[in-house]
């Protein structure tokens, strides 16, 4: 159970803590009310708390409350009525966690003002308190008061809200009258801001789109009330009820354990490839937190390509030719004794999703070859694997030991231009679900995976997490393994998780637990398109601290930060991958337009962004015309 320190001073009778007092001994407020702070000993409020057994602690110097508030240990702390100010750093050791009362309509970040139940603009009233804001309410002719519960940051009477309410003010209303029902509204608002907090807690360890998707997947449940994010990105900071360690990598394990203890966290979702190579979930594990995602041994299926190819093979999984090298000169040496043909050369270790490069020729292969001492270690060991012609898609289920559930199917498009050219990137925009995945193409895919899990279990690996399975249809309509991967596709999980009906969190927690519910989607088709920065995957820098034009005007909820940060009042490029806009549909048509509506409101200074425009195309096209006219030649990890 979450604790509570509650902040009071002299002012007003206390009703504010009484009533949280009354919500906690209910069960309304799952939190434990572990102090009541007051800079006076004579405060009316303070005998509500002595009525109700709760310890009260003196502190009438602004300087003594962090030791005190550190000595406490509190999950959250609540002002009411408190007074004094409260100093920067004790705002900073509690980010996200001080909750303040203010009689005014606070706007949400980005936000110039917030509109009253009949459109009127409302006021902030920042700055003024008690009678005052109740008289500028009417000074000003107002149509509706209100109050609202936010988190306290450094900006005064500004900062993350939580709850609003609003009370419609009557012709003959006086100050008295108007605060006594604006009093009532108040006392509702703090508890409901309460009882959101006092849910479950999650924190995620990714840092682009797809932690952004995740984070609102998490944020759906009812039983989650907070998210957090390492290090997330600018665009999830300013979500309400998530949090963000930008200073922090995904690997950094002894403070990512840290965190989840500080902040009592509920479950950790590591969901970046990186941080599961590196251990993070036996870490976590070791330390008993809670968390989903598999194992450094489990996830060698992903991070080492030579290990990942071997067990397919043990398996008799259906996968192109490959040989394994770890010098250059023998891989130039096995290619100047083949044939001429089109070819892949593939880092072994994780390369950001560009590790692969496809070669039209040997002449080609031997400068790919070249290419692997410029992914470091993740180039020392290489595949040379044979090209397969056919249609790529991707497939992600949910695994704990041999129990599985498809969770959906998507297509990527991994090329930085039209018509699958260019290089290789992290991923310019997926659609879901892909056509080519026909009941026959489902169940090849059904026993990829049931294959694959037994096979873990027979080798003594545990994976419990979601498995990714890149494959590709060649022209007889027999599917083939390109890759395994160790978590969601980036950005195949803005297009499939926002489909998942199921409430994530029981989910995610049911199958750590050992079990796989049935899976409950939306029958919707979904496109997904990366907007990124002219430049990408190469140099992009010039385009770095540019304005993103009419940003904040799109749809959020069909968003996905990556590569923005908020510069004041605006919204600039700082990253390769921008953002995700997602559209959707009951075909493909729909959700393409959808999406391509939304990216045309949007632009980055100096043409600096640069989008597909073919995302989805091929499905359009058997849409449209009712049959496949396309051939397309995989563009593997």
């Amino acid at each position: 159970m979450k604790q509570l320190v509650v902040l009071v001073s002299n002012v007003g009778k206390g009703s504010n803590l009484e009533a949280v007092i009354t919500a906690t001994k209910s069960g309304a407020v799952k939190m434990s009310i572990i102090g009541v702070v007051c800079d006076v000993k004579d405060a009316p409020a303070l005998i509500h708390a002595k009525k109700n057994k709760i310890s009260v602690k003196i502190c009438t110097n602004k300087n003594e409350l962090l030791p005190l508030l550190i000595k406490l240990k509190p999950d959250y702390i609540a002002l009411a009525g408190w007074k004094q100010i409260i100093l920067d750093k004790v705002i900073d050791l509690y980010p996200n966690r001080i909750i303040n009362l203010h009689p005014g309509l606070v706007p949400d970040a980005g936000k110039a003002n917030v509109l009253a139940p009949d459109k009127t603009k409302a006021l902030w009233n920042r700055g003024l308190l008690a009678d005052k804001a109740i008289k500028n309410f009417l000074d000003k002719k107002a149509t509706y008061a209100g109050s609202s519960v936010h988190f306290l940051t450094h900006k005064f009477d500004f900062g993350p809200v939580l709850a609003r309410g609003f009370e419609k003010i009557k012709k003959n209303d006086t100050i008295d009258t108007l605060y006594a029902r604006l009093k009532t509204k108040e006392h509702k608002i703090y508890i409901q801001a309460l009882q959101n907090l006092s849910g479950l807690k999650v924190l995620i360890i990714d840092a682009g789109g797809r932690g952004s998707v995740l984070g609102q997947k998490y944020l759906e449940s009812k039983k989650v009330s907070r998210v957090y994010a390492i290090p997330g990105n600018d665009f999830m900071k300013y979500q309400q009820n998530v949090s963000t360690y930008p200073n922090l990598k995904t690997t950094d394990i002894k403070e990512i354990i840290k965190i989840a203890k500080e902040e009592n966290i509920d479950l950790v979702d590591v969901a970046q490839d990186d941080a599961v190579a590196a251990g993070l979930v036996d870490a976590l594990q070791k330390e008993k937190v809670s968390v989903f995602g598999p194992t450094k041994k489990a996830g060698q299926i992903e991070w080492d390509k030579t290990w990942s190819r071997n067990f397919m093979k043990k398996f008799k999984h259906p996968i192109p030719k490959y040989l394994s090298f770890k010098s250059e000169q023998n891989g130039i040496k096995f290619i100047n004794g083949q044939p001429d043909n089109p070819w892949f050369i593939k880092a072994a270790g994780l390369a950001a999703g560009k590790g692969a490069i496809f070669a039209k020729n040997n002449k080609e292969a031997i400068n790919a070859i070249a290419q692997m001492k410029y992914f470091g270690i993740a180039g020392k060991t290489y595949l040379i694997e044979e090209c397969l012609e056919g249609e790529e898609f991707s497939a992600f289920a949910l695994i704990s030991g041999i129990n599985f559930k498809i969770l959906g199917y998507a297509q990527d498009h991994k090329r930085a231009f039209d018509g699958d050219l260019g290089p290789n990137t992290g991923g310019m925009g997926c659609s879901s679900p892909p056509k080519v995945v026909t009941k026959k193409i489902e169940y090849q895919v059904n026993k990829i995976f049931k294959k694959t899990t037994h096979g873990l279990v027979e080798l003594n690996i545990a994976y419990v997490g979601v498995l990714y399975l890149g494959c590709i249809v060649d022209n007889k309509g027999k599917v083939r393994i390109i890759e395994f991967n160790a978590r969601w596709g980036d950005p195949e999980a803005q297009a499939i998780l926002p489909s998942i009906k199921n409430d994530y969190f029981d989910l995610i927690s049911k199958t750590i637990a050992g079990n796989t519910p049935n899976i409950k989607s939306e029958q919707k088709y979904r496109v997904v398109v990366a907007a990124v920065s002219k430049g990408y995957p190469g140099n992009y820098s010039k385009v770095t601290g540019k304005t993103i034009s009419n940003f904040e005007k799109l749809n959020f909820k069909n968003v996905y930060g990556a590569g923005v940060k908020k510069d004041k009042n605006k919204w600039v490029a700082a990253g390769g991958r921008l953002f995700y806009v997602t559209g959707d549909g009951v075909n493909v048509a729909q959700a393409r337009k959808k999406a391509y509506n939304a990216l045309s409101q949007v632009s980055v200074t100096d043409s600096g962004m640069h989008f597909r425009t073919d995302i989805g195309s091929r499905d359009l096209n058997r849409y449209t015309n009712g049959r496949n006219k396309a051939k397309h030649l995989s563009d593997r990890r």
